[in-house]
């Protein structure tokens, strides 16, 4: 009787972990990448403003040149906390693409 028990534990146990475990990775995992998309998207975002208003006219606009002439603060990487280079870019010609150096 005492055996049987304990099987019956360790297959609760067993099939909890087995369904908790993926879950929880999914779930980390959809949301650091969401939290990836937010930040590129505000330095897009705010590069657009910027090449719009005539305030940024290269092709490459600098993550350095967005913190001086918009409200930008300093951006870093949101799952690293590593704080972007300033010499990182959004690319116009690519369709206001973000590239990371």
């Amino acid at each position: 009787m005492k055996k049987n028990k304990i099987c019956i534990y360790i297959t609760v146990l067993a099939s909890f972990l087995m369904i908790a475990l993926p879950t929880t990775y999914k779930v980390v995992k959809k949301h650091n990448e969401r939290l990836l998309i937010n930040t590129v998207e505000t330095i897009v975002e705010a590069a657009k403003d910027c090449y719009y208003n005539d305030s940024c006219i290269n092709d490459e606009i600098t993550l350095e040149e967005l913190y001086e002439k918009t409200s930008l603060t300093t951006m870093s990487n949101p799952i690293t906390k590593k704080i972007y280079n300033p010499s990182s870019y959004v690319s116009v010609k690519d369709n206001f693409t973000f590239v990371e150096k």
